[in-house]
């Protein structure tokens, strides 16, 4: 199922590439030259335009939560104390727990 945002960007691309295909073909035919090259970056940059829009709708959403299963390390802080009963500090121990 597609996500409302990419549907809406795909029929986006899709419009775009009618209406461009609509305005070339409306104008007539004529051998001269108009500016550098200008035609053939508009037909890539509508054909891109096109193709990004079919790829990004037609890649699926996943949006469930992973868990990976197996062991994990919890660690926790535990006071430490010299053999008098003088308190030295803290340290963390960690385990393995499956």
């Amino acid at each position: 199922m597609l996500s409302k945002s990419k549907t809406f960007i795909a029929a986006a691309f899709a419009t775009l590439a009618i209406a461009t295909a609509a305005i070339a073909s409306a104008t007539p035919a004529e051998a001269r030259r108009w500016g550098p090259h200008w035609g053939g970056f508009g037909v890539g940059l509508a054909s891109g335009l096109v193709v990004g829009g079919l790829v990004a709708a037609s890649r699926p959403v996943y949006a469930d939560t992973v868990y990976v299963s197996g062991p994990r390390r919890e660690c926790t802080l535990v006071e430490r104390y010299n053999r008098f009963g003088d308190y030295i500090g803290t340290r963390r121990v960690c385990r393995v727990v499956y």
